[in-house]
């Protein structure tokens, strides 16, 4: 059982994940159980008890539903890709695991003073006049903070670039993915958008906005959406020649 009674949930997270709000309202339900049964198994965020994944009885027997019902809502949210399974079959959740090692890396970190790549060697000199201790941030800086690491490309770097340096280094911090298996989910996302690498990168800056607790579900999820909506159609060219006719009333 694990010694943590409590942990942080990010409800934005929950509920703006799109491969979980596409399943039916039961199995949404039957998640947040297992959720709860997987913060008291070890290892941690795995569906496990005893060291042995749960059978569908016995989960049905912990959640007070019957194992056929728990077959049927399990593939439901494996169908969706809500969870993943080790290879023994041991259903666990990737946010679950992922949180429970930064949390872990954390602690390492206080008991040793904090984060190694923030401290500085540098010895603190004389504070400079009209500066006080802290210097304001030079322009570049502050503009540099402010962008994300998916922002709109331009001359100097077209969206492939963008796409196989910054987009490819967020899915491997969103995901916890070598570099080697993002590649090659890039590339299948590619494949579905048919090479168009301009929007799949404005994809993945909204997933980076967003930050959903399954980010590659959630972005098939848009892609998905994106490919099934139909195609914006443009006006007869009578009709756009009427409408460049009418006179500028700006102002007026």
């Amino acid at each position: 059982m694990s010694k943590r009674r409590w942990s942080k949930f990010w409800w934005q997270d929950h509920e703006q994940d799109a491969a979980l709000r596409l399943c039916s309202l039961a199995a949404q339900g039957l998640w947040v159980r297992l959720l709860c049964l997987m913060h008291e198994a070890e290892p941690y965020g795995h569906l496990c008890l005893n060291g042995q994944a749960l059978s569908a009885r016995q989960i049905g027997l912990m959640v007070g539903v019957s194992d056929r019902q728990v077959v049927r809502l399990v593939q439901e949210l494996r169908q969706a890709n809500v969870f993943s399974t080790t290879p023994s079959g041991c259903i666990f959740s990737r946010r679950l695991v992922r949180d429970r090692a930064a949390s872990d890396q954390g602690a390492a970190w206080g008991r040793t003073g904090g984060n190694p790549s923030l401290h500085t060697s540098q010895p603190a000199g004389p504070t400079v006049a009209g500066q006080g201790l802290t210097p304001p941030p030079s322009p570049q800086e502050a503009e540099a903070e402010a962008e994300l690491s998916l922002t709109p490309f331009g001359q100097t770097m077209d969206a492939r670039t963008v796409l196989f340096r910054r987009g490819l280094a967020f899915l491997q911090a969103a995901t916890g993915r070598p570099e080697r298996s993002a590649r090659v989910l890039l590339g299948k996302w590619l494949k579905m958008l048919h090479d168009d690498a301009a929007t799949l990168c404005a994809v993945l800056a909204e997933c980076e906005a967003f930050r959903p607790a399954e980010p590659v579900s959630w972005v098939e999820a848009a892609l998905r959406k994106y490919l099934a909506a139909p195609p914006a159609s443009t006006p007869p060219p009578d009709k756009l020649a009427a409408w460049h006719a009418i006179p500028d009333l700006e102002g007026v």
